[in-house]
């Protein structure tokens, strides 16, 4: 059943008038009044990206080390220099989903594009599926993706009876020196190095909780600084005597430090005001300012199922996901254009072979009939 958006505000009203003013009321969590405006007006700086970057030498590196395998089809152009411009992906913009062999098939030394050939191939392919009916774009997935994440999130704490939450922010360092030189990192390369870490960071996490039951999802984004590859987690705990306490969070953050290269201490505070890495919520706080588009995502994906406002970590990872980069491009009035650091986030989210978005097996929208 179709909602309208005047229904969907009347919902929403109705979840903020019952959830009073739980957004900013002092709870015991002692940081969380200070992290909703974090969240809500972030530094300009993210802290593993390097100060004033040589943005054209980052553009100019390759997704990907030669010899890598697993990108995207679009994404690979030829190495030999033998074969015709007929392989080369933007060789005809108009028929970005034809049906002939790419360089990632017809060239025996094919290697991965650029960064800003990679924007470039992005936009065009996003735009080809955004105005066909018969393809879904990653504007669109991510949309519906983002109504069942918040719906996900509603069913998980209606099922807990004291939940705690805990939000992770891993990251690591797009630069690294070579043969004393500093040179930016394949973004393949960094994407790789983040996932294996996470595994040993769910590890930790399984044994720190494994007295509770727990949930959790995360996201992979990417900064608006550099289109770094960097990984947000929320983890729901069923924790009646509010016994989880920071140290589990701190010792997530150690192992994605010690387990991950490029990923330093000084980038990871877990403490008060310094863009923490590691939080610890028993008080989880509601994000007051949900949009009027997420608010559409969520009954689209949902029906007609009640509307609650989802939690603030949530909503930040939410908005987090690079795909959304397409909806700003689109709309004339954006100040995100085709050549901004957020679609170059977007082209190398679509690119590489992870996934974006994870999530354990019971986080999942019960509302939605598969």
């Amino acid at each position: 059943m179709a909602i309208t958006l005047p229904a969907a505000k009347r919902a929403k009203e109705e979840a903020r008038r019952k959830a009073g003013n739980y957004a900013t009321t002092p709870k015991n969590s002692p940081n969380q009044d200070n992290q909703y405006y974090r969240w809500r007006h972030p530094t300009e700086h993210e802290p593993a990206d390097p100060p004033n970057a040589d943005h054209e030498s980052r553009r100019q590196t390759r997704l990907a080390p030669d010899d890598y395998e697993g990108l995207t089809k679009p994404f690979y152009e030829c190495g030999c220099g033998e074969c015709s411009d007929a392989v080369d992906p933007l060789a005809n913009e108009s028929e970005v989903f034809r049906d002939v062999v790419t360089a990632a098939d017809a060239c025996p030394d094919p290697r991965p594009v650029t960064v800003e050939k990679a924007r470039e191939i992005y936009l065009a392919y996003q735009y080809a599926s955004w105005q066909s009916p018969e393809r879904t774009s990653e504007l669109e997935r991510t949309q519906n993706r983002t109504g069942r994440m918040l719906g996900a999130e509603r069913h998980i704490l209606s099922e807990m009876d004291a939940p705690t939450l805990l939000f992770l922010s891993l990251r690591l360092s797009p630069i690294e020196e070579n043969d004393g030189r500093r040179r930016w990192i394949p973004p393949a390369t960094l994407a790789d190095r983040l996932g294996d870490a996470w595994q040993n960071v769910r590890s930790v996490l399984d044994y720190q909780l494994r007295e509770y039951d727990s949930e959790y999802a995360t996201i992979t984004a990417m900064t608006t600084t550099a289109a770094t590859p960097h990984r947000h987690a929320a983890i729901y705990v069923d924790d009646p005597d509010d016994e989880i306490g920071i140290g589990v969070a701190a010792s997530a953050v150690e192992s994605h430090v010690n387990n991950c290269k490029g990923a330093y201490p000084e980038d990871h505070p877990v403490h008060l005001g310094e863009r923490d890495a590691g939080e610890v919520f028993h008080d989880i706080p509601k994000a007051e300012k949900v949009s009027d588009d997420t608010l559409i995502d969520v009954f689209h994906a949902r029906g007609t199922q009640p509307f609650t406002l989802p939690s603030v970590p949530l909503y930040y990872m939410a908005n987090q996901q690079p795909h959304w980069a397409l909806k700003n491009v689109y709309d004339g009035a954006s100040d995100v254009h085709s050549d901004s650091i957020e679609v170059e986030g977007a082209a190398i989210a679509w690119a590489l072979p992870w996934r974006q978005y994870s999530s354990s097996k019971n986080f999942v929208d019960r509302a939605i009939q598969e």
